[in-house]
């Protein structure tokens, strides 16, 4: 079996949450720039990462002696400029509801359209982002995602 690549995750991700009608752009980590041109831009980029040391998990195969790797990914959304804060929220919580049923979507392997992701789970929290020189604020969510690949 071919391990699959941090890189492979971070692009599936993106291009799989880069399909919400929302947004105006999105990114993967080589792609990410220094300022905000436009929003709502979703920037996706690797966290962490973790293996099972021993390789004897519990019950994920038949197989002895697999290792379990998890990573953890984080895709920020740049929802808007902070200008009002209901239009802002209100920006904010229409690229969620879209966010919330692309991941929803996501029922079957392959997960994000790539085999080895053998299961995901993800959590998402409000954040006020500062980016780029000078800081501009921009209202919006980080997801993280975390892959669990063996």
């Amino acid at each position: 079996m071919t391990q699959i690549t941090t890189a492979q995750v971070c692009d599936a991700i993106e291009s799989t949450l880069g399909a919400a009608a929302s947004l105006a752009r999105s990114q993967s980590y080589n792609e990410l720039t220094e300022g905000m041109n436009d929003a709502p831009t979703l920037q996706v980029y690797p966290e962490e990462g973790s293996q099972d040391p021993t390789g004897n998990t519990d019950r994920s195969t038949f197989k002895a002696g697999v290792r379990q790797t998890e990573l953890t990914i984080h895709a920020d959304l740049y929802a808007r400029q902070r200008s009002n804060i209901g239009e802002d929220m209100a920006k904010l919580v229409t690229c969620l509801d879209e966010f919330v049923t692309i991941f929803e979507a996501q029922d079957a392997k392959p997960y994000f359209g790539l085999v080895g992701i053998k299961a995901f789970s993800w959590s998402w929290s409000r954040v006020v982002f500062q980016y780029g020189d000078p800081g501009q604020s921009y209202m919006g969510a980080r997801f993280i995602v975390r892959v669990r690949i063996f």
